[in-house]
């Protein structure tokens, strides 16, 4: 144990051995409150190790007091597992004086805060006593149109069926306003899922949600049928809006999604088949024959690989390969039906082959099908051996260009961006990179690409979930609650899996980062990417440690037609704003993109400029860059905009003037956004904005 160690250590052990033998309810009382006192800072300490002692030396105090504090270390847990099991643990430990003080009124949720941390312990405490607190506390709240307050999310995650009834009745009669009803719906959708309690009846009388809804509310809603199993008198206008060419993307996917959970059940099978014939608009059948496939993999993976064989491109065949292979025993089901196939397109054979390998038990039939009809060579394990790996590294490190090799990092197929971050952007999939060059040898790098389950970093070893349904995941364990577990998977995102609905877990031997990713990269692509690796945290263009730069950007082309609307709907930094194809005269509508600054900060034209493409018959006026930031202080704020000729800029939705390449105001503390704009006829060669006075955001 270190000096340091013992130092964080012994005000805790102090305050447990405190707190463990006393004499008389008289000095059991004074100690309690010393020990509080002197565990109170601790709970908040930077080192989530020294919270988690807290917070278990706490559960040695039963009081109201305690549970608090407990409850403030919540705030703090982020992705550490230790500290969330241990505050899980010891909000269970102190239940019975924080209910009573959550009942009488002693804590109350009065702050955003608070209602995060009662949340997070109803989800943590045992249901039955859970339940019983929300029942009395919710007996004389009305739940208001605006929706205020935690009661939503804690009907959500620990009300009965009568709060649950309540909800659902406040829902049918839209009698919330649309941000809070949308919450409604999500609180249904989580109750239904996490402990099986539904309102009585089905959602047939939530069904004009379905066509007279924001798209968000009625993604919400589709959610909501699927999570309930019942959707009634609703199936069929699901059905009837899945096979609308219309439907919005997104609507679609939802509808998709709650086929599949209702399960290979007679009428949806019934209803998909249809659905999946050539008859049908591309991203329809699409949907439909990976939804059977995924449902019924021995009857319908042909159908489903006809799909994916017909693809234009990697990511639409990624997508698809991921839908069918997430179904248990559907990859040896594909590696028959693919060894049965001729000929591929290559793009369908590499992006199933990345599907396959993402898999915690990676089939090897599939992957031996795919790799031959993508005619590749590996290297094999075997032959990397510590000399063979020193070897790589040393040719990288001579030949190999770090500018060209940020360009291979960034690339879409091989997804970095997606798993691993630099500089705070970027994905929490895999460990960060900012410092990976100035930390690890070269050899250590290769390796890593090439080998990566050969070394797993502490913190980052995958999980592997079957449930119930026949689905399998497979993921970092983010959090786990007494109802769920969290798993981040390979694309970035957090999966909820019910644990009423786990068959089984294991902790899987493989990487999140499939193996054989740089099977399809040339042997001088993957050296420019070794060498850029190796830079990454050393002095230069390549250390992106010290901030300053404006690294995440929100890119919005601007047509003719938008501009005869104005723009003050653009410059008012509402990245979540959307235009229709009336708005902007472009088939699709309208929205920000997101875009990554390199590492040395600057956004170059090569990137920005794709998404200014636009057809013929519509003219670009402009080209708006967005970034949003923190000012800690309020006072003087200066930045520098190099690239444009001119300046033209936007602060929280006010013109701001800016002579040269510098910007100069005054700013509150708080969170603001800055909007750029460009000229569409002439772009310039990069864009980069830094400021040694805000902290600009990393997503």
């Amino acid at each position: 144990m270190t000096a340091v160690t013992k130092c964080l250590c012994a005000p805790l052990l102090g305050a447990f051995l405190a707190c463990s033998t006393l004499p008389s309810a008289t000095a059991a009382s004074a100690s309690h409150d010393a020990a509080l006192a002197r565990l109170a800072p601790l709970v908040t300490d930077p080192h989530p190790r020294v919270r988690a002692e807290a917070v278990r030396a706490l559960a040695k105090i039963p009081s109201a007091k305690a549970a608090e504090l407990v409850l403030v270390a919540a705030d703090g847990i982020g992705a550490d597992p230790f500290l969330e099991y241990a505050v899980w643990l010891s909000i269970n430990d102190l239940a019975q004086p924080f209910l009573a003080a959550l009942e009488s009124g002693a804590w109350v949720p009065d702050s955003p805060a608070k209602q995060k941390q009662l949340e997070f312990a109803m989800k943590a405490l045992d249901p039955a006593l859970a339940s019983s607190s929300v029942a009395k506390i919710l007996a004389a709240k009305p739940l208001t149109k605006d929706g205020a307050g935690p009661w939503i999310e804690l009907i959500g995650a620990a009300g009965g069926p009568a709060e649950v009834n309540r909800l659902w009745e406040q829902v049918v009669a839209r009698n919330f306003d649309t941000p809070a009803l949308n919450r409604a719906l999500g609180a249904l959708a989580s109750a239904a899922r996490l402990r099986n309690v539904k309102p009585a009846g089905d959602s047939a009388p939530g069904m004009s949600l379905l066509a007279y809804a924001t798209f968000p509310t009625r993604v919400a809603y589709v959610d909501l049928l699927g999570a309930w199993k019942n959707p009634g008198a609703a199936f069929a206008e699901m059905v009837k809006l899945a096979g609308d060419e219309k439907t919005p993307a997104e609507v679609r996917t939802a509808l998709f999604a709650a086929f599949r959970e209702l399960g290979a059940i007679g009428p949806v099978l019934g209803a998909l088949q249809p659905l999946a014939a050539k008859t049908s608009p591309v991203p329809v059948r699409r949907a439909a024959a990976v939804t059977l496939a995924s449902l019924q993999p021995g009857k319908f993976a042909g159908l489903a690989l006809d799909e994916i064989a017909d693809t234009k491109t990697e990511a639409e065949a990624l997508d698809l390969w991921r839908g069918v292979l997430g179904t248990k025993g559907a990859a040896k089901l594909f590696a028959e039906k693919v060894a049965g196939k001729t000929e591929l397109p290559p793009h369908v054979a590499t992006s199933g082959l990345r599907a396959a390998r993402e898999s915690g038990q990676a089939d090897p039939s599939l992957i031996a099908a795919l790799t031959k009809i993508a005619n590749i060579t590996t290297l094999s394990p075997d032959k990397l051996t510590p000399a063979k790996l020193k070897e790589l590294a040393d040719l990288a490190l001579s030949s190999g260009d770090p500018t060209r090799g940020e360009r291979v990092y960034r690339r879409a197929e091989l997804g970095c961006t997606l798993c691993h971050s630099i500089g705070g952007v970027g994905g929490k999939v895999g460990p960060d990179m900012t410092s990976v060059g100035a930390a690890a040898p070269a050899d250590y790098l290769v390796e890593s690409v090439l080998l990566p389950s050969a070394k797993i970093k502490e913190g980052f070893h995958s999980l592997t979930v079957e449930t119930k349904d026949d689905q399998e995941f497979n993921g970092i364990l983010i959090r786990e609650t007494g109802q769920e577990l969290i798993l981040r998977n390979s694309q970035n995102q957090d999966v909820s899996v019910p644990k009423t609905n786990i068959r089984k877990r294991a902790n899987s031997q493989l990487s999140l980062m499939p193996s054989g990713l740089m099977d399809t990269v040339s042997e001088g692509d993957r050296n420019d990417l070794i060498a850029f690796l190796s830079r990454l945290g050393k002095p230069g263009e390549f250390d992106a440690s010290k901030g300053g730069v404006a690294r995440v950007w929100r890119v919005l082309p601007v047509t003719h037609r938008m501009d005869q609307g104005g723009w003050d709907k653009i410059t008012k930094g509402d990245f979540t704003a959307k235009w229709t194809a009336m708005e902007c005269g472009l088939k699709e509508g309208h929205t920000w993109s997101s875009l990554a600054s390199l590492v040395n900060g600057a956004l170059p034209k090569s990137e920005f400029a794709t998404l200014a493409d636009v057809p013929k018959h519509v003219t670009l006026t402009s080209l708006f860059v967005g970034t949003t930031f923190t000012v800690a202080k309020g006072g003087p704020v200066t930045f520098r905009v190099d690239g444009p000729a001119k300046t033209e800029a936007w602060l929280n939705g006010q013109p701001v003037k800016a002579p040269g390449a510098a910007l100069t105001t005054t700013l509150p503390a708080g969170t603001h956004t800055l909007v750029i704009r460009l000229d569409g006829a002439q772009l310039p060669e990069k864009l980069k904005v830094s400021s040694g006075d805000v902290a600009f955001a990393t997503n």
